[in-house]
């Protein structure tokens, strides 16, 4: 008993004198990232009766839990288009933390809008085009605008809320930059000449490069004043984005500089809508976010199980959930919560969430 006794105190000693080598740094490195699982939620597809449109939440939100689904993007703010009489967002975040899935309210700030409320107080908001056309969307450069978005974040962030998720936050395709007289003469103000005068509008020429370059910094003023705001509510808030998934081409064509944002930290999530069937385009697409976020935010790939670029099947939603996995992706969005069917979810479940 005794040789027993000193042979367990002589191993206990060298465990400790072996642990003892082992860098701090072994113990101090952070936990492995769990796999993001996403999905775009339109409050619409809920009825207007809140007894009722409980009853479909639970049921959803009870599937979407055995999915392993653990954030949802929802298309409901203080703004949205289909208001209902009671506050869907609160029985949604509700019933969400009830099963551990985490609640991102949406916002789009560069989508069309209804011309009533604050908006149609003031018309020289939206984007007046080269002849002086009106444009349903707001012109993101207009610092009143800005305001305007700010002040419904604050809003949103007196919910129990997981995160603020910014869409359409953008101008619209194809140069939809505002030539509004604001615009114009705030831009002659620091380049010495407006927009409208500038003879060539091409790559061809600085100027007008500059004028593109500048309307992509008045999105990305929005996107840091929105962290700000975020920041300095003490609130465990993320801020994340939907993204076209070229960075170079987004930046030129709609003033979405989400490489920079990346870069400097702005955002915590990346959402690159890469709805494609081309599993090749797919895999590349997703390497260059995963590069461009560079470790400083998370990537979650854009997956359509149906949208107005691709139609998918199960089949080719899981490949693109392997890809996304292979290239180190932090995890997958699923667009939307009308398409990711029953037939989509069991595939899912039996095969890649299989757990």
């Amino acid at each position: 008993m005794k040789h027993l006794k000193s042979t367990i105190i002589l191993m206990t000693g060298v465990l400790f004198l072996t642990l003892a080598t082992i860098p701090v740094t072994l113990f101090s490195q952070p936990m492995p990232q769990k796999e993001g699982r996403a999905v775009w939620l339109h409050s619409s597809i809920f009825d207007d009766d809140e007894k009722e449109a409980t009853q479909h939440l639970r049921e959803l939100l009870d599937k979407y839990a055995e999915l392993g689904i653990n954030n949802i993007f929802c298309f409901y703010t203080m703004m949205d288009q289909h208001q209902k009489k009671w506050d869907f967002l609160e029985v949604l975040i509700k019933e969400a933390h009830q099963r551990n899935i985490k609640v991102h309210s949406i916002f789009c700030p560069g989508q069309r809008v209804k011309l009533e409320g604050e908006i149609k107080e003031h018309p020289e908001w939206l984007i007046r085009g080269k002849k002086g056309e009106i444009y349903t969307n707001l012109n993101l450069a207009n610092p009143e605008v800005r305001e305007y978005f700010k002040r419904k974040v604050q809003e949103a962030l007196k919910y129990d809320i997981d995160g603020i998720h910014l869409d359409y936050i953008r101008f619209q395709i194809n140069q939809g930059f505002s030539y509004d007289k604001a615009n114009c003469e705030a831009f002659k103000k620091e380049f010495g000449y407006s927009p409208l005068d500038i003879r060539h509008q091409d790559c061809g020429s600085m100027v007008w490069c500059e004028w593109i370059k500048w309307n992509a910094e008045q999105v990305t003023s929005l996107v840091r004043e929105i962290k700000d705001i975020i920041n300095k509510s003490g609130k465990d808030v993320v801020l994340g984005v939907d993204v076209f998934p070229d960075g170079e081409t987004a930046k030129v064509l709609i003033g979405q500089d989400w490489e920079l944002w990346a870069k400097e930290g702005l955002v915590d999530i990346i959402c690159p809508m890469q709805y494609t069937n081309d599993l090749d385009v797919f895999r590349k697409s997703v390497k260059r976010a995963v590069k461009a976020a560079d470790g400083k935010c998370l990537v979650y790939p854009g997956i359509a199980c149906h949208s107005s670029h691709n139609k998918n099947t199960p089949e080719g939603v899981i490949q693109e959930v392997i890809i996304a996995r292979e290239e180190r992706a932090d995890g997958v969005t699923f667009f939307s919560g009308t398409s990711l069917t029953d037939e989509f979810m069991e595939k899912l479940k039996s095969s890649v969430f299989n757990e």
